[in-house]
């Protein structure tokens, strides 16, 4: 319907077109053929705006009948989207409380897995149970680089036989890890 309209539109600039190209040539003189193919051309556009506005509403129709088509679907639509987004919420809640509860509980585990952690870094570096090679392992999984690493295990070594100077070396390692 469309490529109907385009090709009566089409006629229409052409003969347009011609009647007005005639018409600002110059011919000296116009004459009773030309006055034929002005009239052909207005009776032509004429013939074309009628097809134009029939096809108009058609189209108009067409297009009416379309949107209420539309119209009904977009409410079924809405009516299945609304169904689907309760099932949703419903959904999402349940697997929200069940996600709150599980981090609830890993929350929990980690607060206790960090405070038995830091209650193990307390011991170790207490005198009274001092273990050099758990001293020395805490050193090695730090950040700390290694010439700073070598040189408090060697303080540590030096210390370990003399309770004093070993509370000392353990109090600078402490420092050195940030504890």
């Amino acid at each position: 319907m469309n490529r109907n309209v385009a090709i009566l539109a089409l006629i229409v600039i052409l003969a347009g077109g011609g009647y007005w190209y005639y018409s600002k040539s110059g011919a000296p003189d116009m004459n009773g053929a030309a006055k034929d193919a002005a009239g052909a051309a207005s009776d032509a556009a004429t013939a074309v705006t009628g097809a134009a506005t029939e096809a108009a509403g058609t189209a108009a129709g067409a297009a009416s009948d379309a949107a209420t088509a539309v119209t009904g679907a977009a409410t079924e639509a809405a009516g299945a989207a609304g169904a689907a987004a309760s099932d949703a919420a419903t959904a999402v809640t349940g697997a929200a409380t069940e996600a709150a509860t599980a981090v609830t509980g890993a929350a929990t585990e980690a607060a206790g897995a960090v405070g038995a952690a830091a209650s193990d870094m307390a011991n170790l570096f207490d005198p009274a149970n001092f273990d050099i090679d758990k001293v020395n392992a805490a050193i090695d999984s730090s950040t700390l680089d290694d010439a700073t690493k070598t040189s408090l295990k060697s303080t540590l070594s030096a210390a370990k036989d003399n309770p004093d100077t070993l509370k000392a070396a353990l109090e600078q390692i402490k420092q050195a890890l940030g504890l």
